[in-house]
């Protein structure tokens, strides 16, 4: 039992906001308090990559996609489809569920479930890709990129935002040495 100079000090320390909830505290963030946080500037992460035209345009080329494909992965939902679709330069997409004939209504709704599942990543893969098509402008140095908006089509690639289409001419163009 505290004797009553104890007591008082007890008291004393509460009223200070010594005691549990009281006062003003905050909760330290966990980590290394020198921990480097992740850039999202997409110039940085990016520095020494990019498309271009000459002799070391095609290991550039594989180089860059590989960095894309990481970047892609890292600040993308379902990056890992947009990955997929930029080392194939082409639109990947998972199956679509079967339903099978006379089904339960559980097997109905697990279709249901999958089939919109489904629906839901190919929209998020489009938005990624038309978002990656200003990443892969940004890349091309300026000489690639002259070549580039010189094709018949950039400009309907530039409108519809195809970044497939784009990726398709900027390889056309590193591989032949830039003639089109």
């Amino acid at each position: 039992m505290p004797s009553n100079m104890e007591e008082s000090e007890i008291k004393k320390e509460f009223k200070k906001g010594g005691g549990r909830g009281r006062g003003k505290q905050s909760f330290k963030k966990k980590g290394k308090p020198s921990q480097k946080q992740q850039s999202s500037n997409a110039d940085e992460y990016f520095d020494g990559y990019c498309f271009c035209v000459g002799k070391e345009g095609p290991e550039m080329y594989v180089r860059t996609i590989e960095k894309l494909g990481l970047y892609a992965i890292t600040h993308f939902e379902n990056g890992s489809d947009v990955k997929k679709c930029l080392k194939k330069v082409a639109l990947i997409s998972n199956p679509a569920p079967v339903l099978l004939q006379d089904p339960t209504d559980n097997e109905k709704k697990v279709w249901e479930y999958h089939m919109a599942d489904l629906l839901r990543s190919e929209r998020t893969l489009q938005s990624n890709l038309n978002n990656m098509f200003a990443i892969l402008m940004s890349l091309c140095d300026s000489d690639m990129k002259s070549r580039v908006e010189s094709c018949s089509d950039y400009a309907q690639m530039d409108n519809d935002l195809d970044t497939l289409k784009l990726l398709s001419t900027i390889k056309k163009l590193v591989y032949s040495g830039g003639t089109h």
